[in-house]
Formats: C-alpha cells, structure tokens, sequence
C-alpha cells in the first residue's frame, strides 16, 4: 500500500490470481497535473467495508454523465474526523476508467483504532454523500454489536430490511453473508408483484458476461435503502452463489450449461463485479475473500468461503441417486445415499481454507481471545429435514412443488432428508472443522445465510451427538423461505423442534435480519422480521431473542437460553 491507495499494477495481480479472482484497482494513480474534470454523478452513492484496526476501504462510483465515455476521471478522497471536514485524517487523489466500470475503491491505511470517521469524494465540483465508518478496537473488551444479512433478491421486493438496519444501529459493522444479487432473468424466481412494485430486473436476461453483472450490480445499488445502509455502516462481505449463479461449487453451477459458455469464464466476470462494486478487500490471490478480523481483544471473525474456492460438486438426489432392484422393483437406493453424504470425503472449502481456519484460530486462543466467530454460507450443524407425515396428508402432500414432495417422502422413509448442498452433503470436511474448535477451545459462533430462514441450534454432526458451539442463521431480505412453498407453516416448524433436539428457533417464511451483541460473559442474538416487504409501510417486530454464555461450550452441551420479551 503506498498514500491510502492500491500500489500494485492491475496487470500484475491479474496474473497472480487464479480463475475468477480478478478485481478492480482504482486510486493507484497520482494526478501529475490540473486536467479539465469529467462532468459525472455519484449515482451510487458511497460504502465502506472491510474495517481494521488502522484501515478501511471507502468506495463510490462516477458515473460520467456521457454514456459513451471511456476515458479516465480524476478525482480526490478525504476522509475525516468530523461530519464539517474541518478534521481531515486522511486525503489522497483515485483515477478510474471504464476498465474497474468507473468504481473507486481506495484502502485509506493510518487511522486510528476504534474511531468514528466520514469520508466523501470529489469530481471537479461535484461532490458525494458523506459517507460514514468506523475502525476496530485495537484492545480491550468492549462490547460490540453487528447486523447480520444476506439473501437480497431485488425481484422479490423492497429492501426494507436493509432500512430497518440503517435505522436502528449503531452498529460496528454489518456481515453480509451472500446472494447479494441473483443471477436470473425477468419472469423467474420473482415476486408475482414485480412488475406493479417497478422492480423487474435489469438486465432482462440471465446475467452472464462482465457487462450483465455490472448491470445487476448498478441496479442494485441504485436502491436507496441498499445505499443507505451503505452509507452507514461498513460491511464485511462475503458471496455465495447467485453471485455468480445457482448452487455454484469451483468447476460449475446448477444453473450453468455449456450452452452459456466457459464456466471459468463466467466465473471471472462475476469475480471482477463483485471485486469493483463491494467494499472488499481481497485477502490473498487464491482465497480472494477468505479474511479475519479482531475486535479488540474480545472477538475474532474469520470469514470463510464455502461456495467457490475449495467446493466439489454436491452431490444431488435427481442425479447421485443410485438405483437398486427390490423385489423384481427398481427404486432409488437413498439410504446408500445418504451413507455417500455421511462418510464420502469431497472437499467443501479445501485443504488450504482448512490451514488457514487452523491459523487462526490458533492465533486467537493464543491471544485469549474469549469469542470465535465464523461467517459463512450454508447451515453447518446437522439439520436433516424432518418427516412431515403427522402435518400433511398423502392428498395434501401430492399437491405441493415435486422437490417438497421428494424431501417429505425421504425424510419419512429414511428418518431425514439431508440438504447435500449444506454441511450435512460433506460431513467429513464438517468434522474437521469441529475438531479445530475442540483443538483450540474456541466458543465458536457460526453466522449461516443461504436458506431464507431464520435458525438457531447447537454445532453437532448427529442426533443426540457432542455440541460445538452455536449457530445463529438469518432469513433472507427479501427471498423466499421453505414457508413461500408450503402451507401449515405453524406446524411445519413445530415438527423441526420435535425432531431436532439440539434446534432453539426456526422461522421458514418471515424475512428479516440478525443482530449479535457480544460482550466477555456473553452472546445475544436478536432476529428481527418485516410486517411487509411489497409495501414501503412496514413493521419491524423483534421475533427471537436468544443467550449463549461464554464457555457453555466446555462440557459438550450447549444451552441457547430463550430472552425472547
């Protein structure tokens, strides 16, 4: 890092990163002389992620007013003390071209621990929002409280959560754990309300090449709500799959055929627009997104990436499947199947994730760091589906989504219908990671996206079996859970706490977000649900409130107490 900007070439990262972990470089060159300004807008508003002790990435985007220029626009970052300015902590000078799609981000190095900053950028005469944000403690135990989100699927309706977050802070940061965009084009996986909402997507077709995923990316955060919060807070990111598209792993997706071309190719392109319009920091040249952060001396996050790097092929119950005759009947052998699931060794983050993932939390217990917290994609604790023959009749079931019907009649025959695409598809990969938390005693909190639904349970890999730690689970901003597909909800639920004895809340249809409050005795986690998401009248009701007691861990069983008022 050289003056708060990215030092190295673009060139030469590029040829240092593997396939898809391109990203944007902006303010890496020094204006040598006065030029004339390029008349643009701050469409975009501003954003801010990846705080630390001494850094931040501030980011904005200048947008030229002609469309069709391609040279580069020059402008100045400052970055404050105060809201007036008057206290200028940092400032430098960012070029950026059509190449990083006119983005800025700029790590600013040299600022103080646990200290409040604004931050705004200047083109010519045009200038953007104030931005805020916020470094991390670089000791102590203060408390600190985070918002939790994933799963924004714009089609589906406003961003109401994201309003609700930026209203009712303050937080030290806000983790996004993915699906920040989705991938697909106009007419699917979208609200019936889409078109009356004004919320079709852009473009109109599935996103494919550099230029659709910057276009998602715009449309995004043209969004108000999605820049408000935004503006104040800063994120800590990571993706998931619909950054790039459904029930991606390293080498391909479910939503991906050779008639959309390369994967590889895809790939990059979504690498690079995610790179240009998040406020990420990328971490190393072959786990792009994978990073920790310590907050002070109580809290070490560590952000792992369960979807792409290290990530083989799940397996899937329409293709793994494997047929078996019984009684002159051939029928799927789903209990060979499942035993694939339990006892298969295929890699989920990879050797070199799993290293790291021993560093640090090596580093942590060495510092005695009380808290671990894990942010990643996909329900890590065992959470086979239950049997639902005591909710639905046959007739009843015959009348639900085939998957549903699929899942309802394995779970019943089999005792469980494991998701393969969660940690209950690589179980061995899962019992690596537990044993690393039992090796460093950590008290892990495991933070988990993905499944549009909020959840609460105690690490285990079995019924019955040895906790590890607890894991918090939001439901989607917008996208639909289990309960968008099924009716009974009520009881649906209620069937998940019958069955799963380690489970402390489940909720399949509401959407919301997570907030986690941590001090040294403890863990609350709060999850909150929207009245309305087709309205820009909504409710915030707080649903669930949940303690987890440092060192509850120890004995192998771990309690989630309900403080739900």
């Amino acid at each position: 890092m050289k003056n708060g900007k990215f030092s190295i070439s673009r060139r030469g990262i590029l040829k240092t990163l593997p396939a898809g972990a391109a990203f944007a470089v902006s303010g890496c060159a020094k204006i040598e002389e006065k030029k004339e300004s390029v008349p643009i807008k701050f469409k975009h508003n501003v954003a801010s992620g990846d705080p630390l002790q001494d850094r931040v990435v501030i980011w904005t985007r200048t947008e030229p007013v002609d469309a069709m220029f391609i040279g580069d626009v020059d402008g100045e970052w400052e970055v404050s003390s105060s809201q007036e300015f008057n206290k200028i902590a940092k400032k430098g000078t960012f070029s950026t071209n059509a190449d990083q799609d006119f983005t800025v981000k700029v790590d600013v190095t040299g600022l103080e621990a646990g200290q409040n900053y604004f931050y705004r950028f200047k083109v010519g005469n045009e200038i953007s929002p104030v931005g805020e944000t916020k470094t991390l403690d670089k000791s102590g135990v203060r408390p600190i409280k985070i918002a939790v989100a994933s799963c924004s699927n714009y089609p589906w309706g406003y961003f109401n959560g994201y309003r609700a977050i930026a209203e009712n802070g303050p937080f030290d940061a806000v983790i996004h754990l993915g699906d920040y965009i989705y991938e697909y084009p106009v007419g699917t996986y979208q609200s019936p309300n889409a078109e009356k909402m004004g919320r079709l997507v852009d473009p109109p077709h599935e996103i494919l090449t550099i230029s659709d995923y910057r276009r998602r990316y715009a449309q995004y955060r043209s969004d108000a709500d999605l820049q408000e919060v935004h503006r104040k807070y800063p994120f800590i990111c990571t993706w998931d799959d619909h950054e790039f598209a459904n029930n991606s792993y390293a080498t391909g997706a479910e939503n991906h055929n050779d008639g959309e071309g390369d994967w590889a190719e895809r790939r990059r392109a979504a690498t690079k627009a995610y790179m240009e319009w998040i406020p990420v920091r990328v971490a190393s040249d072959d786990l792009p997104t994978v990073r920790s952060f310590d907050f002070g001396e109580l809290a070490t996050l560590a952000m792992l990436d369960t979807r792409i790097v290290g990530r083989e092929r799940p397996l899937e119950y329409g293709r793994d499947v494997e047929m078996i005759t019984v009684d002159d009947v051939e029928m799927p052998d789903y209990a060979a199947f499942h035993k694939r699931l339990e006892t298969e060794e295929r890699s989920l983050i990879g050797e070199k994730q799993e290293v790291w993932l021993d560093q640090t939390l090596a580093k942590s217990a060495a510092k005695k760091i009380p808290w671990q917290i894990i942010g990643q994609q996909i329900i890590m604790s065992f959470r086979p589906e239950p049997p639902l023959s005591s909710v639905f009749s046959p007739e009843e079931m015959k009348e639900l989504p085939e998957g549903e019907q699929l899942s309802m009649k394995v779970a019943e025959e089999f005792g469980g219908f494991y998701n393969p695409d969660a940690w209950d598809g690589y179980q061995p990969a899962r019992r690596r990671v537990y044993d690393l938390f039992k090796k460093h005693a950590s008290n892990p909190i495991v933070l988990t996206g993905d499944t549009h639904c909020g959840w609460a349970m105690s690490l285990t890999d079995k019924m019955g079996g040895e906790h590890y730690g607890a894991e918090f689970a939001v439901p989607g901003i917008t996208s639909p859970g289990r309960g968008e597909r099924i009716p009974k909800v009520e009881q649906v639920e209620q069937a998940y706490y019958d069955f799963l004895d380690h489970l402390a809340y489940a909720n399949i249809k509401q959407r919301g977000y997570l907030t986690v409050t941590i001090s040294q005795e403890e863990a609350i986690a709060d999850w909150y649900v929207l009245s309305d998401i087709e309205s820009k009248q909504f409710d915030l009701i707080r649903k669930k409130s949940l303690k987890y007691k440092w060192g509850d861990v120890s004995d192998g069983k771990v309690v989630l107490e309900d403080i739900t008022t």
